[in-house]
């Protein structure tokens, strides 16, 4: 979310165009991720986290076609990465058991990308905890929010 709010000029929303159109079209962006994968809005944090990670890798005119995340770091983005936000994935979680005999991976929800590490953040609904790794099997056509009898507990996650 970095290089939204960094390109945003800094007088009140309310006064400036700009800022409010991009505004709307982050929230509006991630507004559409969460109804996508079926998702309540308690997990809006993450969805706008994403929407400005997409954004900011988009390619646009005011740029010459370049996407605003080119343009600040010199480097092509790289589109392979991007995945279906709130699909079922299994990441890898050996580095989180505390024995050696713990299962190797999890059933977790596809909650966005880290920004300081080339990794994902994966929701395990169990535990309702946020796992970072960069081995992770997606199943794109799977959204565990759309499953009948889906338990949407109000409580939040807490990050690992």
């Amino acid at each position: 979310m970095a290089l939204v709010t960094t390109l945003l000029p800094l007088t009140p929303p309310q006064q400036n165009g700009v800022s409010e159109r991009r505004h709307r079209h982050l929230v509006e962006t991630g507004l559409t991720l969460l109804t996508d994968a079926h998702m309540p809005l308690k997990y809006w944090p993450y969805a706008f986290q994403t929407a400005a990670y997409l954004i900011n890798r988009m390619p646009t005119a005011t740029l010459n076609n370049q996407s605003p995340f080119a343009k600040l770091s010199n480097q092509r983005p790289n589109y392979l990465k991007l995945k279906q936000f709130g699909c079922l994935c299994y990441p890898l979680t050996r580095p989180y058991n505390k024995h050696k005999l713990e299962q190797k991976s999890k059933s977790c929800i596809f909650m966005g990308y880290n920004l300081s590490q080339n990794a994902y953040l994966c929701f395990e609904q169990t535990t309702k905890k946020i796992f970072t790794s960069r081995h992770v099997i997606f199943h794109e056509s799977t959204f565990p929010f759309q499953q009948p009898g889906h338990n949407n507990d109000p409580s939040s996650p807490s990050v690992e």
